[in-house]
This record gives structure tokens, C-alpha cells and sequence, in this order.
């Protein structure tokens, strides 16, 4: 691949890789709208709240007493049908871009000539059909999946935040800058410990290749503690580089939790204020309150997704730049 700005690289790289997924555009299509409904489910969800507490609670009406539990097992069972139809068909999107991927990464290796063969070893060869296929599948099915269901359960949830109270809202504008900032300042750190594991896994079947293939003559010259050693560094060096792409997970995901909990905690003490008080019907506090509880479980995946995606991107550096070799006359 060119020298271009890593950013650059990340965003063609991934391009590249959805193109991968519009093959198969029908069945993407299909797991898209699965996720649209789902999305709106999650808002349905926080949006009946408001009758449920007003009408139901409040005034005692008796037709909405019986048909919000009616109403209630709808969504779900929508959500449910939704959720299936988007993830069994993501799947089948992803195993069929690994089949592809893996049938040209294959045939590449039919066509390259002898020297590239000279200059890289066949563990890690192997590690590019096996390991980072699989980590491209994910960064361009499962990560799609979490990504559109959750950003768009996400906006619809803060839209009807807005819609329902836009003074309580304003607190959406405060905490959503300070959590995309953290989120720009994790990835740098996910791309790079994610390309160094894809060497790593690399150097892991290397020095496995080389036991399988020569074992005679490790044992003529009683070469067992040496590959042993050999073996335990680049594997130790694997486990070191997992910890550090753990780590930064682990330590971003409490830290944008408790940006949001901050607005969280701002929302109650407004909407309890006096002045507050007499704006602000049961209904609509509840609503609100319930939007923006729903609203952390999709900011937390979409946060986590942020591993995975840099995952893929490395990896799939790593294969198009095998497939952009240029073959053997």
C-alpha cells in the first residue's frame, strides 16, 4: 500500500472492506432493516413510558391500563423478530465475505513468485488466511450490526429526549463532545497495539511452522529447549500485546460510563428544582428518564466497538496488501 496518513489508510482500507459486504446487497439490505425496527423499538419502548405513568398511574384511565401491557409485549416481540432477521443475516454476510477472502488470498498464493515466498515464512502466510481473515469478518458484519442498530437506536432515543423536554436535553450537547473526544483518543491507541498483534500471531506460527516442519532435526541436535525458549518469547510477547489492547478497553469504557452518570446526575437535579416541578408531568420525567437509561447500553457497545474495528482495519491492511502483490509472469 502507499505512504499515505494512517488515517487515510484506515479509511480506504475500510472502504475496501465494505465493498466486500455489498456482494451480497440483499442480505444486507434485509440485516439493515432488521436493525431499523430494532432501533425503533428501543424508542417505542421509552415513549409508552410517558401514558404509562400519566394515564395509567396518574389518572387511572382504564383503557390504558389494559392496553399497555398488550403494548408493551408488542415492542418486544417486534424487537425480538427484528434482532434475529438482522443478525442472521449479518452472519451470513460475514461467513460468505471470509469464504471469498480466504478463495482469493488462496489463489494469491498460487500466484506469487518465488522470492516473496524467500522473504516471508509460510506461519505467517498461514496467519493471513486464518487469524486476520476472521478478524476482517468481524470488523465488516459484527461490527455493522452493533454500529448502525446502536447509533441509530441512539439517535432516535435522543430525538425523543428532545422532543419530550429540550431544557433537560441540553445536557446531551455537554456530555456527547467529552465522549466523542475520549472515543478519537482510544482508537489511536486500539490501531496500534491491534497491527502489532497481527505480527505477533504472525511470529506465534513462525516459530510453530518451524518445529512441525523440522522436528528430525531438532531432535538430532537436541534443539528442544532452544525452540521452547524461542517459542515462549514470542508468545509471551503475544499475551503482553492482548493485555495492552484489554487495558485500554477496560480503561476507557468506565471513564465515558461515568461522563454519561455526570449527565445523568445533572438531568435529576434540574428536573427536581422547583421550577422545574410544575413543567414537568410524572409522564415525562419517567420517559425521559428511561430514554436516557436505555441510551447507555447502546453507548457502551458502540464505545466497545471501537477494538474490533481497529482489529479488522490492521488486518485488513495486512491482507490487501498480500492480495496487491504482484504475481509471477
Amino acid at each position: 500500500m502507499t505512504s499515505a496518513p494512517a488515517g487515510l489508510q484506515a479509511g480506504a482500507v475500510y472502504s475496501r472492506l465494505l465493498r466486500y459486504s455489498m456482494e451480497h446487497w440483499r442480505m444486507f439490505a434485509m440485516a439493515i432493516a432488521g436493525m431499523v425496527v430494532y432501533a425503533a423499538t428501543e424508542t417505542g419502548f421509552a415513549a409508552i413510558i410517558k401514558p404509562l405513568l400519566d394515564q395509567s398511574f396518574v389518572q387511572r384511565d382504564p383503557d390504558y391500563i389494559r392496553l399497555m401491557p398488550l403494548a408493551i409485549l408488542a415492542i418486544f416481540v417486534i424487537r425480538g423478530l427484528a434482532s434475529f432477521v438482522s443478525d442472521i443475516c449479518m452472519a451470513s454476510v460475514g461467513r460468505r465475505i471470509i469464504k471469498t477472502l480466504r478463495r482469493q488470498v488462496f489463489d494469491q498464493f498460487l500466484r506469487l513468485p518465488t522470492a516473496y515466498y524467500d522473504r516471508n515464512s509460510s506461519g505467517v502466510l498461514l496467519s493471513k488466511l486464518t487469524y486476520d481473515i476472521e478478524q476482517v469478518a468481524q470488523c465488516t458484519s459484527q461490527v455493522i450490526t452493533t454500529l448502525v442498530r446502536d447509533a441509530l437506536t441512539i439517535l432516535g432515543l435522543i430525538g425523543y429526549m428532545f422532543w419530550i423536554n429540550l431544557r433537560l436535553s441540553l445536557f446531551i450537547l455537554v456530555v456527547g463532545p467529552l465522549i466523542a473526544g475520549m472515543i478519537r483518543l482510544v482508537s489511536r491507541h486500539f490501531r496500534r497495539y491491534s497491527a502489532r498483534i497481527q505480527r505477533s500471531m504472525g511470529d506465534v506460527t513462525r516459530a510453530a511452522e518451524q518445529v512441525l516442519e523440522s522436528n528430525k532435526v531438532v531432535k538430532v541436535f537436541l534443539g528442544q529447549d532452544k525452540e521452547a525458549d524461542e517459542f515462549e518469547k514470542v508468545n509471551e510477547s503475544n499475551r503482553r500485546l492482548h493485555m495492552k489492547l484489554v487495558a485500554t478497553k477496560a480503561g476507557s469504557t468506565p471513564v465515558i460510563q461515568l461522563i454519561a452518570a455526570s449527565g445523568l446526575a445533572g438531568v435529576i437535579y434540574v428536573a427536581t428544582l422547583e421550577s422545574s416541578v410544575h413543567t414537568v408531568t410524572v409522564g415525562d420525567f419517567g420517559s425521559f428518564l428511561s430514554a436516557m437509561l436505555l441510551l447507555m447500553t447502546p453507548l457502551k457497545r458502540v464505545t466497545n466497538i471501537n477494538a474490533p474495528i481497529q482489529q479488522g482495519i490492521a488486518a485488513g491492511q495486512s491482507i490487501f496488501t498480500l492480495l496487491d502483490q504482484p504475481a509471477e509472469d
